[in-house]
């Protein structure tokens, strides 16, 4: 556009000149009115024509302009569209490594799981082997309850059989007093007959004696008899104190059979909890297992798409590592025109994520080659980030660098060595240096 304004400078230019060489030499030759005419016909014609020269420069000036307007809108469409591509690329970067850190962490929180179930696990078959003792031991008191309940019912038998016993002397003893009764009403007739017969004394005398000799015999059959009731009133206190005794014994066993009842329902209770407790724990493994085989899915798909992005192939003149391909410059630039050159490629300047490939992009260079990487520090000073807007967190500096030499050294390189993995370096962004593109 600028040409062609000093195109038609120009060609005003050799207008105005025409006019004063015509001047002049209408001066010089002193031309008559005819000579006058013609030469202003002439002035006339090579007007019209350069003007008409002039507007087709201007038509021309204006599709130029419009040209140069529709490839910038073209520029601008192309640069929106790289932007987001590069944008969408960082985007899909950005997303891998986060489901990588998911798939890891997921991982751990699956292995913890693990071991947690078997944990877990060890603590059930713990629990079952506690509940079999007390079954065991549950089993041992029930046997003992038998036998004491056994016991038990033997005593009462014995019980009933000794008030069986009394019950019997008991009557004995009142047939005894009935019989001892009716020889001291049989006595008492005797002796009013006695005395009806005071008279007959002499005649009785005999008989006297034998009442006196059947007295004697009563007399000692009641001393037996009382003997015998003190020996029953003995055995009748003996059976009482045992009847306390089996009552107490009764009382015991039946706090004994509480005592039991109370350990059978808790051993239930344990029972129950503990079949819950299994119940919930097969809930859990199986959730454990839809989890892990749900990871098990996560997982082949994360590989499949790791393995998908491996076998991409790079474009002509790019290595492949990993993921990712990598471009090395043969010619030199500053540092933001290497990272336009990258992204012009649909790439950006290289971040090093790994000791593995801060090797490869070192075995990329030659001995006394220096590359631009795309590490900075322009936003804060002594604050270095990736290109891609994540910090550095491990690096590989040379001794004593960065030192921002100067105040103006902005932008990282690496530096190749024999040995090693390679260094960095901070320099300057505007010195011009071979670059590395990561795609």
């Amino acid at each position: 556009m600028e040409i062609d304004d000093d195109v038609c400078g120009s060609r005003d230019l050799t207008m105005e000149s025409l006019i004063t060489e015509d001047e002049i030499i209408s001066q010089q030759r002193n031309p008559t009115q005819a000579s006058f005419i013609i030469q202003a016909d002439r002035l006339q014609s090579s007007y019209e024509a350069l003007a008409a020269e002039r507007e087709q420069l201007e038509a021309r000036l204006t599709n130029l302009s419009t040209e140069k307007d529709q490839l910038q809108q073209s520029y601008n469409s192309l640069t929106t569209d790289r932007d987001q591509f590069n944008a969408s690329f960082n985007n899909v970067k950005t997303e891998k490594e986060r489901l990588q850190a998911t798939y890891d962490t997921l991982k751990r929180e699956s292995d913890q799981l693990k071991t947690s179930y078997n944990n877990m696990q060890r603590n059930l078959e713990e629990v079952q082997t506690s509940r079999n003792n007390l079954t065991t031991s549950r089993d041992q008191l029930q046997t003992r309850y038998s036998t004491l309940q056994r016991e038990k019912d033997e005593l009462n038998v014995n019980f009933n059989n000794l008030k069986t016993q009394k019950d019997q002397l008991q009557a004995s003893y009142n047939t005894l007093k009935q019989e001892g009764d009716q020889l001291k009403t049989n006595y008492d007739d005797v002796q009013r007959n006695l005395q009806g017969v005071q008279t007959s004394r002499n005649n009785l005398a005999a008989s006297k004696d034998q009442l006196q000799t059947r007295y004697s015999a009563l007399q000692r059959e009641k001393d037996e008899l009382q003997t015998l009731f003190r020996q029953l009133h003995g055995n009748y206190s003996s059976l009482t104190r045992n009847k306390d005794e089996l009552q107490r014994s009764c009382e015991t066993l039946s706090i004994s059979q509480n005592h039991l009842q109370i350990g059978y329902n808790s051993l239930w209770k344990e029972k129950e909890q503990l079949k819950t407790s299994y119940k919930t724990l097969h809930k859990e493994n199986e959730q454990l297992q839809t989890n892990y085989n749900s990871l098990v899915r996560v997982k082949d798909e994360l590989q499949k798409s790791i393995d998908k992005v491996k076998r991409r192939a790079c474009p002509t003149g790019w290595q492949k590592f990993d993921t990712g391909c990598y471009f090395a410059s043969t010619s030199k630039k500053n540092w933001t025109s290497s990272r336009q050159e990258c992204i012009d490629m649909g790439a950006d300047l290289v971040v090093i994520d790994s000791q593995d490939e801060q090797v490869f992009v070192k075995d990329m260079l030659t001995s006394g080659q220096n590359a631009w990487i795309g590490l900075t520090d322009s936003l804060t000073e002594g604050t270095w980030m990736w290109v891609d807007g994540t910090p550095v967190t491990t690096t590989y500096w040379q001794p004593g660098q960065p030192n921002s030499f100067n105040g103006n050294q902005d932008c990282g390189e690496i530096l190749p060595r024999s040995a090693g993995v390679g260094e960095w370096n901070d320099d300057g962004c505007f010195a011009e240096q071979n670059w590395i593109c990561e795609n």
